[in-house]
C-alpha cells in the first residue's frame, strides 16, 4: 500500500476564492420531458362526421359499422399504425357510400309511393 501512495503524486487540492469580477448568470434547469418527434406521421382520414350522418339519417346498421371502423381509424392514427388506418379508412368510405346509396334509394321509393298512390 505504501508503494502505491509513493507512485501517485498526491498533492493537496487548493481551493480558490470565487472571482466576483465575472458576471455569470445561471439558467434554470428544465424538467426532463421526452423529446417530441420532429416529423408527425400523416393522419389518415377517419370520416367520423360522415359516419355519424349515415348512421342517423341513412341506414343505421351500415352507418353503425362505419362509425365503429371510423373509431378504429382514429385509434390506428394515434398509435401510428398507417397500414391498419388506411385499410379501415377505405372500408369506412365504402360503408358510408353504401349507406348513402341505400338511404337515397329508400327515400326515392317512399317519395314515389306517396306521390303516385291514388
Amino acid at each position: 500500500m505504501a508503494e502505491l501512495s509513493k507512485s501517485i503524486d498526491l498533492q493537496p487540492i487548493i481551493s480558490q476564492p470565487p472571482n466576483h469580477d465575472l458576471d455569470v448568470s445561471f439558467q434554470p434547469v428544465s424538467p426532463g420531458y421526452p423529446e417530441l418527434p420532429t416529423t408527425i406521421p400523416s393522419q389518415v382520414t377517419d370520416y367520423l362526421p360522415l359516419s355519424l350522418f349515415t348512421m342517423v339519417y341513412c341506414c343505421f346498421p351500415i352507418g353503425l359499422f362505419a362509425f365503429l371502423y371510423s373509431m378504429r381509424v382514429r385509434e390506428a392514427n394515434l398509435l401510428g399504425d398507417q397500414t391498419r388506418a388506411q385499410r379501415a379508412s377505405r372500408l369506412v368510405c365504402v360503408l358510408n357510400a353504401l349507406a348513402i346509396t341505400f338511404g337515397l334509394i329508400t327515400l326515392l321509393a317512399i317519395l314515389l309511393l306517396v306521390f303516385l298512390s291514388p
